[in-house]
């Protein structure tokens, strides 16, 4: 996607933000620096309170740094899932990419996500209830296509 696609699907997904989560505008603007060029950008949303369990040193320690994030985005594009962490004003700090190789998704409720993938686990619960049946529609899309 050029710059202007990206910021373009990056409008969209604000805009599915709830009342009051105005805030998360800024960390989803922070998807820009991370995504490639040539990547696609298919949803986002914003979760509370994440939780890892790791099954490798590999990814642990990028995820392990986010463990200590309150509220993290994430964006599933076509090549990956980034789990970027927000500061409490909504700014981003770090990020981590989770493979959609070997990933599954073990649970889905209204506000929550269980995903499982081979180095690991990661429970959210809080996401923003507008933005997660996009997120999970396209995390389906990637792990079925």
């Amino acid at each position: 996607m050029s710059p202007a696609e990206i910021e373009t699907a990056i409008e969209r997904e604000k805009d599915l933000l709830p009342f009051g989560w105005g805030r998360f505008g800024k960390s989803l603007e922070g998807i820009a620096e991370v995504v490639e060029p040539d990547e696609q950008l298919l949803a986002a949303c914003i979760g509370l309170n994440p939780t890892f369990e790791h099954k490798s040193i590999t990814l642990a320690g990028g995820l392990r740094e986010l463990t200590k994030s309150t509220n993290v985005v994430l964006a599933a594009t076509d090549r990956r899932l980034l789990v970027i962490a927000t500061g409490a004003a909504g700014g981003t700090r770090e990020h981590s990419e989770i493979p959609y190789a070997g990933m599954t998704i073990d649970e889905v409720g209204k506000r929550d996500l269980k995903l499982s993938w081979p180095d690991g686990t990661m429970r959210i619960k809080g996401l923003a209830k507008p933005m997660a049946p996009p997120l999970v529609d396209a995390l389906r899309s990637k792990l079925t296509g």
